[in-house]
C-alpha cells in the first residue's frame, strides 16, 4: 500500500510539473502574440492607403481591446501557474527552486514582476491604440469626446464586471 501511495504522489508531482512547464511556455507566448497582433493591426491602419477611416479606426480599437484581453489572459495563466508551483513546493520543499535568490540584484522584483512588466507594456500598447484611433482616425461627424466618454464607460463597465465577479468569487471561496 505504501508503494502505491508513493507512486501516486510521484505521478501527481510529475503531472503538476509538466502542467506548470506547459503553462509557463504558453504564458511566455502571450507578449509575443500581443506584439505581433498590435504591430500587424497598426501597420494595417497606418500604412494601407486604400482603407477608409472607419476601418482604420476599427483596427486600432480592436488592437486596444486585444491588448487588454491579453493582459487578463496572461494574469490568469500566471495565477494558475502559481497554484501548480505551490503544489510542487508542498511535495518536496527542500528541493523546490522558488526563483528567490539569497542575494538578488533587484530585490524589489517578486514572483509576478516579469508578467507585470509585460502587462504594463501591453497596457501602453493598448493606450497608444486608443489614442491613435481617436486622435488620428476618428471617422465620425460627432465630437471625439463623445467617443472617448463611451470608450471610458465601456472600459469601466468591463472593469467593474470582472472585478466584482472576482470579489464575489473570493468571498465565496473563503466561506
Amino acid at each position: 500500500m505504501s508503494d502505491e501511495i508513493t507512486n501516486r504522489h510521484h505521478l501527481c508531482y510529475t503531472q503538476n510539473f509538466e502542467q506548470a512547464r506547459s503553462l509557463n511556455t504558453q504564458m511566455n507566448h502571450v507578449p509575443v502574440l500581443a506584439m505581433t497582433l498590435t504591430g500587424g493591426l497598426w501597420f494595417g491602419a497606418g500604412v494601407t492607403k486604400d482603407l477608409p477611416e472607419e476601418i482604420r479606426f476599427a483596427l486600432l480599437i480592436f488592437a486596444g481591446f486585444c491588448n487588454l484581453s491579453l493582459i487578463f489572459a496572461v494574469l490568469r495563466f500566471r495565477d494558475v501557474l502559481e497554484s501548480y508551483l505551490e503544489k510542487l513546493k508542498e511535495f518536496n520543499p527542500d528541493s523546490f527552486a522558488s526563483g528567490e535568490p539569497k542575494n538578488p540584484k533587484l530585490p524589489w522584483l517578486g514572483s509576478y514582476s516579469m508578467i507585470l512588466i509585460y502587462c504594463a507594456l501591453m497596457l501602453i500598447g493598448s493606450l497608444f491604440s486608443f489614442v491613435g484611433a481617436f486622435w488620428i482616425f476618428w471617422p465620425f461627424e460627432s465630437a471625439r469626446w463623445i467617443g472617448i466618454i463611451l470608450l471610458l464607460a465601456l472600459l469601466t463597465a468591463i472593469y467593474l464586471t470582472l472585478f466584482s465577479r472576482s470579489t464575489a468569487a473570493s468571498k465565496h471561496a473563503e466561506s
